[in-house]
Protein backbone atom coordinates (compact mmCIF):
# COMPACT_ATOMS: atom_id res chain seq x y z
CA UNK A 1 0.00 0.00 0.00
CA UNK A 2 3.30 2.38 1.08
CA UNK A 3 3.57 2.09 -3.14
CA UNK A 4 0.05 3.11 -3.97
CA UNK A 5 0.43 6.32 -1.77
CA UNK A 6 4.20 7.48 -3.64
CA UNK A 7 2.85 6.89 -7.08
CA UNK A 8 -0.24 8.64 -5.99
CA UNK A 9 1.98 11.68 -4.58
CA UNK A 10 4.04 11.42 -8.03
CA UNK A 11 1.05 11.99 -10.53
CA UNK A 12 -0.11 14.62 -8.13
CA UNK A 13 3.43 16.22 -8.71
CA UNK A 14 3.90 15.39 -11.92
CA UNK A 15 0.21 17.41 -12.56
CA UNK A 16 1.48 20.27 -10.43
CA UNK A 17 4.20 20.76 -12.94
CA UNK A 18 2.00 20.26 -16.07
CA UNK A 19 -0.13 23.02 -14.44
CA UNK A 20 3.03 25.23 -14.09
CA UNK A 21 4.09 24.52 -17.54
CA UNK A 22 0.77 25.19 -18.96
CA UNK A 23 0.08 28.73 -17.16
CA UNK A 24 3.77 29.92 -18.16
CA UNK A 25 2.74 28.89 -21.91
CA UNK A 26 -0.35 30.62 -21.88
CA UNK A 27 1.46 33.62 -20.70
CA UNK A 28 4.23 33.72 -22.65
CA UNK A 29 2.79 32.25 -25.71
CA UNK A 30 1.39 35.64 -27.06
CA UNK A 31 4.33 37.61 -26.81
CA UNK A 32 6.53 34.84 -28.67
CA UNK A 33 4.36 33.74 -31.54
CA UNK A 34 7.39 32.87 -33.56
CA UNK A 35 8.00 30.13 -31.25
CA UNK A 36 6.55 26.74 -31.75
CA UNK A 37 3.94 25.88 -29.23
CA UNK A 38 5.80 22.53 -27.98
CA UNK A 39 9.43 23.92 -28.44
CA UNK A 40 8.25 26.69 -26.34
CA UNK A 41 6.22 23.74 -23.66
CA UNK A 42 9.71 21.84 -23.41
CA UNK A 43 11.83 25.38 -23.07
CA UNK A 44 9.31 26.10 -20.22
CA UNK A 45 9.82 22.10 -18.86
CA UNK A 46 13.39 22.48 -18.83
CA UNK A 47 13.52 25.97 -17.17
CA UNK A 48 10.94 25.31 -14.52
CA UNK A 49 12.95 22.22 -13.57
CA UNK A 50 15.92 21.83 -10.81
CA UNK A 51 19.08 22.22 -12.21
CA UNK A 52 20.26 18.67 -12.50
CA UNK A 53 16.59 17.69 -14.24
CA UNK A 54 17.60 20.43 -16.07
CA UNK A 55 20.80 18.91 -17.78
CA UNK A 56 18.35 16.03 -19.76
CA UNK A 57 17.05 18.48 -21.65
CA UNK A 58 20.60 19.64 -23.06
CA UNK A 59 20.54 16.63 -25.20
CA UNK A 60 17.54 17.21 -27.04
CA UNK A 61 17.69 16.07 -30.97
CA UNK A 62 15.63 17.80 -33.48
CA UNK A 63 13.95 14.74 -35.92
CA UNK A 64 13.04 15.21 -39.45
CA UNK A 65 9.29 15.96 -38.57
CA UNK A 66 10.49 18.90 -36.51
CA UNK A 67 10.06 17.96 -33.19
CA UNK A 68 12.57 16.85 -30.28
CA UNK A 69 13.08 14.13 -28.59
CA UNK A 70 15.96 13.16 -26.00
Amino acid sequence: MHMNKKKRKKLSDAEKFARRVARWHERLAPELPHIDPHDLDLILAALLRSPRERMQYMFLKKREDGSYVF
